[in-house]
């Protein structure tokens, strides 16, 4: 026999041998199957099926497991695990850790699975089982707002998907790029040097007024200067306020100016009139002229592109107590010009490194400013988390005054420092850190495209408008209009709600919720580094923020005063004027998605869009006492004007036609049902909004009270 036939031969019967066992394996399994009942062999009618062929059947438990929809209760429980009602497991793609997420429901919003239909309360029957699978110590955790932290994290994500060079078109692309690779070589020293390098050029004590334009040039870029010159409102209109700075420490300006290669003559100057400034008896201090004061707004723009924009519209007020401008002042006249010219450089040097801070506060820093800093700003904005931005309030604050413009508007660098060295973060993190703190727009950009589909963006545009109609008629009635003790107080707050107009931070600048400018971007060139790209990006933002100021604007022209991603929204409120800000991270389920149906996204955002329009009622001042606590005799005093809002917001829905009372009461009970913490808080505040649980409650009460159902 052939070689070649051989091996064929050993082929064929090895390949018979291993179908023989294969087809034995099937036939013993059918024969056990068919013993059991759980299955049939597809030959039934042949004496003999050489095949063995058969098809498995299912118990019924079987067919209800295989068949569930997501409503079925054995498939929810498979999917939930070991989260509770209305959680589902999920694999975190970063960390392989298992999670628990919010689960999704649509097109109809209303989670039935978290509520106990035996329950007492509207809270409970609506959110009770979810309210029952978890404890907390202290304060309360909201059904609706849990799980805030997590939209941040995912804004985050997209950026770090993204990546640096994908990036490289835009300014924030540029800066992280640089960034990293100044935190990778540790060449902060020398990117201080280049930031300080950068304003040192435009400081110019010749005069008291070239002083006074120099302290507004460091102003607008955010450094710890003399006066800080911040938006204010004046009635309903944007102004340019010049408010308190701060009082360097003469050793803060010595070891600034030391870093930065300032030499020992121009160190001793800025101490001595730093010390100046500091030792002048308070008693003897003359007060800031509104021509200083104007000098001082001046410097802020001179230069820029601003400066063709201002005019005599420009409306400038001043804090009539300013004391360390009025100290600046006084030095000036008692040192002179060279003092002051080497305290201004210092302003510049302790800035620079302000910049550095932003980034990276290194163990050891040579500059104690950071720690030791007198601060004499204003408070708030010591939780500033961005230029520009406020630390998101808490969701019982929504909303905001003067001093809340003027907090945001009047950061300092200083105020942004890093918390963590980067020898514990990589420089990416670092970085994505500082980025976050220094484009806020931009942010509020990628936070509105990650979470806003342009679906659910053309929707809100429908239901804002629909709501805002349903608020004024609502308001024009006695039951929620009412509240106000004077006809003509009814009336403003009427036509107040008709021109109130909804914003959306991040939405595209020109469309319907976007404000109607483009952010006019630094000059940043190739060859800044990433602290420079800092001091130059925070000038591109005063500048944005003080247009409105320049052309008189509406003011609906001002950008969000918190961050983009918070789950949160608020009323900007004047005498004879209001705008609604919707900030991107509340527009998510359980608030909003594309697929809700219409009842579920105007229960839900659409709650929250008429809550806002319903401050205008927020004039307490202007209210019919004893008509007001008959209204809201179930609240707390404090709560009032929260209250008011979410009845007349209550009220306001009923009027649209695919809503029911029903429907309202179920979606304010799982908005804000919450589990309250089991210990005691002391010294609490009283709170803003109605206590979690109540607040669902008491709605539900007010449209069983008024409302056919």
């Amino acid at each position: 026999m052939h070689e070649s036939e051989f091996g064929v031969l050993v082929s064929v019967a090895i390949a018979l041998f291993v179908s023989l066992i294969a087809h034995t394996t099937v036939c013993a399994e059918q024969h056990e199957c068919l013993k059991h009942g759980t299955c049939y062999t597809l030959n039934s009618g042949a004496a003999l099926d050489p095949s063995c062929s058969f098809r498995t059947t299912v118990t019924p438990a079987g067919y209800r497991l295989l068949n569930a929809s997501m409503q079925d209760q054995a498939l929810q429980l498979m999917d939930r695990g070991v989260c509770a009602p209305g959680l589902r497991q999920q694999i975190d793609t970063l960390t392989g850790a298992l999670t628990c997420v919010r689960k999704r429901s649509w097109p109809e919003a209303f989670l039935e699975e978290i509520g106990n239909p035996s329950g007492g309360t509207d809270h409970e029957r609506y959110c009770g089982r979810w309210i029952d699978a978890g404890s907390i110590a202290y304060g309360s955790e909201k059904w609706a707002f849990y799980d805030a932290a997590d939209v941040e994290r995912d804004v985050d994500n997209v950026v770090r998907a993204k990546g640096a060079s994908r990036m490289a078109t835009t300014d924030l692309g540029k800066f992280r790029s640089t960034c990293r690779t100044m935190v990778a070589s540790n060449t902060q020293g020398a990117a201080a040097k280049q930031a300080y390098d950068l304003l040192f050029p435009m400081l110019n004590a010749a005069s008291l007024g070239d002083a006074l334009e120099s302290v507004g040039f460091l102003a607008s870029h955010y450094c710890d200067a003399p006066a800080l010159v911040g938006v204010g409102l004046d009635d309903d209109r944007f102004t340019a306020k010049v408010l308190s700075g701060t009082v360097l420490e003469d050793k803060d300006l010595k070891s600034a100016l030391y870093v930065v290669g300032g030499d020992r003559e121009q160190r001793n100057l800025a101490m001595s009139f730093a010390a100046q400034m500091r030792e002048v008896d308070f008693a003897s201090l003359q007060a800031t002229t509104r021509d200083q004061a104007a000098a001082v707004v001046r410097g802020t723009y001179r230069g820029t592109w601003l400066e063709a924009q201002v005019g005599s519209s420009l409306m400038l007020t001043r804090s009539l107590s300013n004391e360390p401008l009025d100290r600046f002042v006084h030095a000036f006249e008692a040192q002179g010009s060279a003092a002051t010219h080497a305290y201004l450089n210092g302003v510049a040097a302790v800035c620079s490194l302000a910049a550095q801070a932003v980034v990276v506060q290194e163990q050891g820093n040579l500059l104690p400013y950071f720690r030791t800093r007198t601060q004499r700003g204003p408070a708030a904005s010591r939780a500033t988390v961005a230029l520009g931005r406020l630390a998101a309030p808490h969701e019982d604050r929504d909303s905001v005054t003067e001093q809340t413009l003027l907090n945001a508007s009047t950061v300092r660098l200083s105020s942004l420092s890093a918390l963590s060295s980067a020898s514990r973060k990589s420089a990416r993190e670092v970085c994505l850190a500082a980025a976050k703190r220094v484009f806020p727009d931009e942010f509020d950009r990628i936070a509105f495209n990650a979470l806003v589909t342009p679906k659910l963006y053309d929707r809100l545009e429908l239901l804002s408008n629909s709501v805002r109609e349903a608020a004024a008629v609502t308001l024009s009635q006695d039951l929620i209009g009412g509240v106000f003790a004077d006809s003509a107080d009814r009336s403003k707050a009427y036509a107040k709600v008709r021109a109130t107009k909804l914003r959306i931070a991040g939405a595209p600048r020109g469309t319907w919720a976007g404000i109607g400018r483009e952010f006019r971007r630094p000059d940043i060139t190739s060859d800044d580094g990433a602290l420079a790209m800092i001091l130059k990006q925070a000038r591109a933002v005063y500048l944005d923020r003080m247009l409105p100021v320049a052309i008189n604007a509406g003011i609906c022209e001002h950008p969000a005063l918190y961050q983009g991603v918070s789950r949160n929204a608020y009323l900007l409120l004047t005498s004879s004027s209001a705008c609604s800000m919707l900030l991107p991270g509340l527009l998510v389920p359980p608030f909003a998605d594309e697929r809700y149906d219409d009842a579920s996204l105007a229960t839900r955002v659409g709650f929250v869009m008429a809550h806002e329009f319903m401050h205008v009622t927020a004039f307490e001042n202007q209210w019919n006492p004893i008509y007001a606590a008959s209204l809201m005799s179930e609240y707390p005093k404090s709560t009032r004007v929260e209250a008011i809002a979410d009845l007349g917001a209550a009220a306001s829905l009923t009027r649209l036609s695919y809503v029911s009372n029903a429907t309202i009461c179920a979606s304010a009970s799982q908005l804000f049902c919450g589990r309250v913490g089991w210990m005691p808080v002391f010294d609490e505040p009283p709170p803003w909004h109605p206590p979690t649980n109540m607040r669902g409650d008491n709605i539900c009460q007010f449209l069983r009270a008024y409302f056919a159902s």
